[in-house]
């Protein structure tokens, strides 16, 4: 089983963001997102400590905008404030470090690529059988339980070699990944989250690409990490907390 490397720093956008870092944890709630929902859920366990892969503020911090305290009171960040305050939950963040420790190998393992012939960080280039597009998609939607995906490019033309923006590394905010992955001439990308940007990014650079979504790419990997604590801890009740859908195809 791999091991987390305690000498490993955490990142800057990682860490404790609401509540109190010392207290005596009765129980562990693992959840990608935290949202209202999820919070809930692990007030309603009776756990207090609540272990998030994604941001628990709004807006997202990329121009400098993300301090709480400017926008305490917009509603999204009311709301799950309000309830983490409420049920005396801790908060936790753990973004990169899952990233490299479990995320992208356990989306690897959801989608049955295998080994990587390419590896440069978390840049990987896999290989498997040939086949067309089309088929390509109706096997992820399988392996993911999805009833739909966005796909980009020719449903009937043959792909094999793959290549994984995962998470949010296939946003147009990610450019710069993305063109790391096609610079190893992938005949197709399995995408977490996408945006129309980065779907007209890649047609133009003649590289297909389907769109899974952010959480389903990513929560195999927490869902890994939640029995991962639970056989390190093992008097500790650890709960993995899977998150409701954004929105609904119809």
């Amino acid at each position: 089983m791999a091991q987390l490397n305690p000498d490993r720093p955490l990142g800057m956008d990682e860490g404790f963001r609401w509540g109190d870092p010392q207290i005596e944890v009765t129980g562990v709630m693992v959840a990608f997102f935290p949202t209202v929902e999820a919070i809930e859920a692990c007030a309603a366990a009776g756990a207090n400590l609540l272990i998030v892969h994604e941001l628990l503020q709004m807006p997202y911090p990329w121009r400098g905008e993300g301090n709480l305290e400017l926008h305490l009171t917009w509603p999204v960040n009311f709301n799950r404030i309000s309830r983490l305050a409420k049920h005396d939950i801790t908060l936790f963040r753990a973004h990169g470090t899952l990233d490299t420790f479990c995320i992208h190998r356990e989306f690897v393992k959801l989608l049955g690529l295998g080994e990587p012939v390419v590896q440069e960080g978390l840049v990987t280039i896999h290989e498997r059988e040939r086949l067309p597009l089309g088929e390509l998609v109706a096997d992820v939607k399988r392996r993911t339980g999805l009833p739909a995906v966005r796909v980009a490019g020719d449903l009937d033309r043959e792909v094999g070699r793959v290549g994984l923006p995962w998470g949010g590394i296939g946003l147009s905010v990610n450019a710069g990944f993305i063109n790391s992955i096609i610079r190893h001439e992938p005949d197709v990308l399995i995408a977490g989250e996408s945006d129309e940007y980065a779907m007209r990014m890649v047609r133009d650079c003649d590289v297909p690409m389907i769109e899974t979504g952010h959480a389903v790419s990513e929560e195999p990997g927490m869902a890994w990490f939640a029995g991962y604590l639970a056989e390190q801890f093992p008097a500790l009740p650890v709960q993995f907390h899977r998150c409701e859908p954004a929105w609904t195809v119809v």
